[in-house]
């Protein structure tokens, strides 16, 4: 019955995640973010978060030493921009994977548009259980998507699966630290309707359970309030178009959240991490 119960749980939190990328949010990814909705590395100011969030995918692929021969599973790949960034830079092969079919689809459009589709294909899977072979990729990659997992040690476990040995596990994550009260919690995990989100040392210990050899562990935390206050600055910025298109409560309460974010970033409530570990050989 536990193992049930805890099956149930995870299909819950699955399909309200999925519900929310195929929901209003799709139309602010889509329209403010743009084919990429990840987080942003700033290194002033006044740019925007699409260079802030090109600098990010430099400098998490930089260590990684891809190459063309390369098999890379992106999980939680949002439109597909991480994907075609690696294809299109160092050749490898990438399998992009997302529970949103909407996400997937225009993912699929900008590939071959971009003529990627050679390099990069897509795919529905949930990362609490893939559907994937053991040892079947070099690479596992995710940005900013385990903070929706239900049962984050399974996720880890999943990707220690499939990784072949010696591959390597790359992703950030979003982080709420130790201490924050509940309340906060509660307020922050609502806007991206996520279960729990953990804080670096979290993943830390979790990575060693399954396996895992830390390789580089990076805190990029000063970049959380500049990411979501540019995106709630456009959004204000539009918000007489996007209350015609997906409602003015919708918008209040997003813009309402997404400050909430930068606020609980500045005070320290709401960190960003970057990981890279190992499956040794």
């Amino acid at each position: 019955m536990a193992d049930a119960a805890r099956a149930a749980a995870t299909r819950s939190v699955v399909e309200e995640t999925q519900a929310y990328y195929d929901g209003a949010a799709n139309e602010i990814y889509r329209e403010i973010w743009g084919e990429n909705i990840h987080m942003g590395i700033f290194e002033s100011p006044d740019e925007s978060l699409q260079a802030a969030m090109d600098r990010s995918n430099e400098r998490m692929s930089a260590p990684i030493g891809l190459t063309p021969s390369h098999r890379v599973l992106d999980v939680g790949c949002g439109y597909g921009a991480l994907a075609r960034y690696l294809a299109a830079t160092y050749g490898c092969t990438v399998l992009a994977t997302n529970i949103s079919e909407r996400e997937l689809e225009w993912g699929r459009e900008l590939t071959e548009k971009d003529r990627l589709d050679d390099k990069v294909s897509f795919a529905w899977a949930d990362f609490h259980d893939l559907q994937f072979d053991d040892a079947s990729f070099d690479v596992y990659w995710s940005q900013e998507a385990f903070l929706h997992a239900a049962d984050k040690n399974r996720v880890l476990e999943e990707a220690f699966r499939v990784l072949r040995p010696g591959g390597r596990l790359v992703f950030s994550d979003l982080l709420v630290r130790h201490g924050t009260p509940q309340a906060d919690r509660e307020r922050i995990y609502d806007r991206v309707k996520s279960p729990d989100m953990w804080d670096a040392p979290d993943y830390r210990a979790a990575l060693e359970a399954a396996g895992f050899r830390i390789a580089i562990d990076e805190d990029w935390s000063s970049n959380v309030a500049p990411s979501y206050g540019w995106v709630r600055a456009r959004l204000e910025d539009r918000r007489e178009q996007f209350s015609r298109r997906i409602g003015e409560d919708v918008v209040d309460r997003t813009s309402d959240a997404l400050q909430f974010w930068v606020d609980s970033a500045h005070a320290g409530k709401i960190g960003w991490a970057y990981f890279v570990a190992d499956k040794p050989e």
